[in-house]
């Protein structure tokens, strides 16, 4: 059972600040003789969780090696559902077997919470302010931090520890109080909202997910429709994503839901959204500099989220495991233990190549500003929808890639359409970004 202390100057072998799927995977793999103390700033860890919550079967099994991740599994995707620019296209792809599954969220996090381990303990309501060092401590490290709970006064509290972790998101609040530390630069600013209601789109809405490629209405990402179940009631989540530069415009969300509504796409039986956030979602790729003598990034914060696609659950718990075994051996004497913990990341169906992957793909996507365009890549890719999904997954559960699967001698006409018009929005893009990107 989690618990809540206020003792100060209390020592750690290891603080983590943030709690949510990175800082909880790491503080459930530490070894049990280690005293580990938490640090986040909700109210309470399912409050306000900043994910679309889909998962692949990889790390569908890693959830699974530490909690029991099927209880809050509502949703067995099967199908992908891509929608073009005007709404008229659409494609399916398929699998036998769920290739993603939508999560309770929440409530998976409220679990990893109540299962953490005796020797972690949590302390929610509290901001971290920074740290001070000290090498001739036994733990140099005096880690700050002021307490919101019950509109507390901006008091200051104090523990001290041989070792910190920033498990607290994209613009992590640790790697700004080092300054040898990397920081996220690009993002991207997404919004969803939650209703319950249904989805009306394919033949098997509870088992498919939907993308929107939009163009001008949304560049840098698009839109997304998944279905799940909230209280055993059906439900969905529909969001929007930009390019940070043009978060202003992320009140579109408002005309998409319209949109779907208008095009008998969607049903909403309650009129307010059961949930709405928005968040900031890291697309630079793996950082560099994510550690020195005592201090550590994982998560979202180190940069493990896909730059193309803005998947960040499987990053989180693969870097939280990775730094529960490095941690380990570093409190033990092993100094250069932390050096290979990129190498480390790459053992787990070679995510750091997928990450790569990524980048490119992102560089490609960023350059693509007008519908004609999306309308190109849509139909060079829908002819190849039978094996969009052998993609999809990539290197996270797969070995292939996009580029496997399009380029094909019979997909050469409409892939010299796709080119051209591609070219054709970067030779103009400062016309277009005059246009339709406000900063």
């Amino acid at each position: 059972m989690v618990h809540f202390l206020e003792v100060p100057f209390m020592n750690y072998d290891i603080v983590i600040i943030g709690a949510s799927f990175s800082g909880l995977t790491l503080a459930h793999h530490l070894p049990s003789h280690l005293k580990i103390l938490i640090i986040d700033r909700k109210k309470t860890l399912d409050y306000f969780i900043e994910s679309t919550g889909l998962i692949t079967q990889a790390t569908h099994d890693l959830f699974a090696n530490f909690i029991e991740v099927d209880k809050f599994i509502p949703n067995r995707i099967t199908t992908i559902s891509v929608i073009a620019p005007d709404f008229k296209k659409t494609f399916f792809s398929s699998t036998q077997e769920p290739w993603i599954y939508s999560t309770d969220t929440p409530n998976l996090i409220k679990e990893m919470e109540m299962k953490l381990p005796k020797n972690v303990e949590l302390r929610i309501q509290n901001n971290f302010q920074g740290y001070s060092l000290n090498e001739k401590e036994n733990y140099p490290l005096k880690i700050q931090f002021t307490s919101t709970k019950n509109n507390a006064s901006q008091k200051n509290n104090f523990v001290r520890a041989k070792f910190l972790v920033g498990a607290d998101g994209s613009r992590s609040t640790v790697a700004k109080s080092n300054p040898k530390l990397s920081k996220n630069k690009h993002f991207l600013a997404g919004w969803e909202k939650v209703f319950y209601g249904d989805i009306l789109l394919g033949k098997e809405p509870k088992n498919t997910v939907y993308h929107f490629w939009f163009g001008e209405f949304s560049l840098g990402y698009g839109g997304w429709l998944s279905p799940t179940l909230i209280e055993k009631k059906p439900a969905f989540r529909i969001g929007l994503a930009k390019l940070a530069k043009d978060a202003r415009d992320l009140k579109k969300i408002n005309n998409f839901i319209k949109i779907l509504l208008d095009k008998n796409m969607i049903q909403i039986n309650e009129k307010k959204e059961i949930l709405s956030f928005a968040s900031m979602v890291p697309i630079g790729g793996p950082l560099k500099n994510i550690y020195d003598k005592h201090t550590l990034l994982i998560g979202d914060a180190a940069g493990f989220c896909g730059p193309f696609a803005a998947d960040g659950i499987k990053g989180s718990l693969v870097s939280g495991i990775v730094a529960s075994k490095l941690l380990t051996q570093l409190l033990e004497g092993n100094k250069k233990a932390l050096y290979n913990f990129h190498k480390e990341i790459e053992k787990y169906n070679k995510l750091m190549t997928y990450y790569r992957k990524q980048l490119l793909y992102r560089f490609i996507w960023n350059r693509m500003k007008s519908n004609r365009t999306f309308h190109a890549m849509f139909d060079a890719i829908a002819r190849e929808k039978d094996h969009f999904l052998d993609q999809f997954c990539d290197s996270k559960d797969k070995n292939k890639s996009l580029m496997q699967v399009v380029l094909k001698w019979r997909n050469i006409p409409l892939l010299i359409r796709y080119g051209l018009f591609l070219c054709w929005d970067i030779l103009n893009r400062s016309t277009f970004d005059s246009k339709n990107v406000r900063d």
